[in-house]
């Protein structure tokens, strides 16, 4: 959920130990403004006495005097009036110039690509090509193997909204890795002058991986071939 906040400053009237409260607040969570409501709250003391709610369009008392006050303010047109409005001269259009000041520049996506594990019963490798905090939504993930793009082997491409108008995007591939192949994530984004790319097995650390994974494949063949001989009856 994202809050724009409370847009107009708090209003106190002091008298004494008395305070008053006036506090607007705009909340939303969608970008195209959809969902935004708005909400009037009158506290005294610090405690509410009414509030108005877009998405009610009146006030509601919270207790005795405040159901009276609510009654009052809904029989006012004007203010009625008023608070429509401001649902869009307030909420949205503070609220579209904060979204605009936020993202106007785009947010470059933040590349891993990392081996996760053996498949079970399979010489197969997952991977996952992970893209972080990138703004718009709009990306184009692929994988290369060879500098070929590869389309089969795509398990699953998952996209996380991260609540703040940037997301995260993960990539799955299973495939039989061969040495001296390359595999490669291929990430294009606004936010990018040019297709960032990461190559997985170029790295020192990649290929103690890369020799590992075929130790333990091996190791896995050796096992399985024993297990299924002392099963052999003669």
């Amino acid at each position: 959920m994202v809050f724009c906040g409370i847009l107009n400053p708090q209003e106190r009237i002091l008298t004494d130990v008395y305070v008053f409260q006036d506090i607007d607040e705009c909340e939303f969570s969608k970008e195209d403004l959809s969902d935004m409501v708005y909400t009037v709250k009158l506290v005294f003391n610090q405690k509410l006495l009414c509030s108005y709610d877009s998405r009610l369009e009146k006030y509601v008392g919270s207790d005795e005097l405040g159901i009276r006050n609510a009654e009052h303010y809904n029989n006012q047109s004007w203010k009625m009036k008023q608070r429509k409005e401001e649902l869009e001269t307030i909420c949205r259009a503070n609220a579209r110039l904060y979204i605009k000041s936020e993202t106007r520049k785009g947010k470059q996506p933040q590349l891993h690509t990392y081996y996760l594990s053996l498949l079970s019963r399979s010489t197969k490798l997952e991977m996952k090509c992970h893209a972080y905090n990138f703004y718009p939504q709009a990306i184009n993930v692929t994988w290369l193997l060879d500098g070929s793009e590869v389309t089969g082997d795509v398990v699953s491409t998952e996209f996380m909204d991260n609540g703040d108008w940037s997301y995260q995007m993960h990539s799955y591939l299973e495939l039989v890795l061969h040495r001296g192949v390359p595999v490669s994530c291929r990430v294009e984004h606004s936010g990018l002058k040019e297709p960032l790319v990461t190559l997985w097995g170029e790295t020192r650390s990649s290929n103690v991986v890369w020799c590992k994974t075929l130790l333990i494949i091996k190791l896995l063949i050796i096992i399985n071939n024993n297990i299924n001989k002392k099963h052999v009856k003669y």
